[in-house]
């Protein structure tokens, strides 16, 4: 039993020397997000006026130097996710055709914390990096955002949803592979970085129709780190 508290203090040790010693990175960073829903095959014909939902994210990011090139990076993140549907038709007035429509936004509020493994390379100044992990997220709340056009847009209507009672998933579990860029300065780094977030979690289980709906998206973002 002694034998093995050595063992264990000596690994506290070293891990908390190899840390002590280590680059720790610490800012912001925002950009844009691009979210859509797949669904399985059985419910493609429900979905066929779904569309993608851009929007914006933004939050805090770290990074944990291991080595030169290798780095631990977990964050804090805002996202929306969700999808849009449009209804457009067109409406002849005097044998001009006006297009009139419905668009109806679904976004959902989340808070992520991508726990990503990085990979950096190049050379002092200009740094590339390839970045990959898990990502575990809530959705926090959500909208339904309805917009009527005539020619012109009119005013937005907006509806909150109870997700609890669509008993919506809140917890999901994703995958994210990404790559970047930054460049070094004498107190941090700025960066730009692009990923691929697959979601895993079944967001809906419809009681009649397997929906099977799981979010997939694609981020682009900007900041900056300080050197701590």
């Amino acid at each position: 039993m002694k034998k093995i508290q050595n063992v264990l203090t000596i690994v506290a040790v070293l891990f908390s020397a190899s840390f002590s010693f280590a680059q720790v990175f610490v800012g912001v960073k925002a950009g844009v997000y691009t979210s859509f829903i797949d669904v399985t095959q059985a419910a493609e014909g429900l979905t066929q006026n779904v569309e993608g939902l851009t929007t914006p994210t933004f939050g805090i990011v770290s990074e944990i130097g291991i080595n030169e090139n290798f780095a631990f990076q977990p964050e804090l993140l805002y996202t929306t996710k969700g999808f849009s549907v449009n209804q457009g038709i067109n409406i002849n007035l005097g044998g001009f055709p006006i297009p009139a429509g419905v668009t109806a936004s679904t976004k959902i509020n989340y808070l992520e914390m991508p726990l990503l493994a990085k990979y950096k390379f190049g050379s002092e100044g200009l740094r590339f990096n390839i970045t990959a992990g898990p990502v575990l997220s809530y959705a926090a709340n959500a909208q339904l955002v309805t917009r009527a056009n005539l020619l012109l847009d009119i005013n937005p209507l907006k509806t909150n949803i109870d997700l609890d009672a669509l008993n919506y998933e809140r917890l999901e579990v994703s995958a994210s592979i990404g790559a970047g860029m930054a460049y070094e300065t004498s107190g941090g780094e700025f960066f730009v970085d692009a990923r691929y977030v697959h979601g895993f979690s079944d967001l809906y289980n419809a009681p009649v129709v397997d929906l099977n709906l799981k979010n997939r998206g694609i981020g682009v973002t900007v900041g900056y780190k300080m050197n701590l």
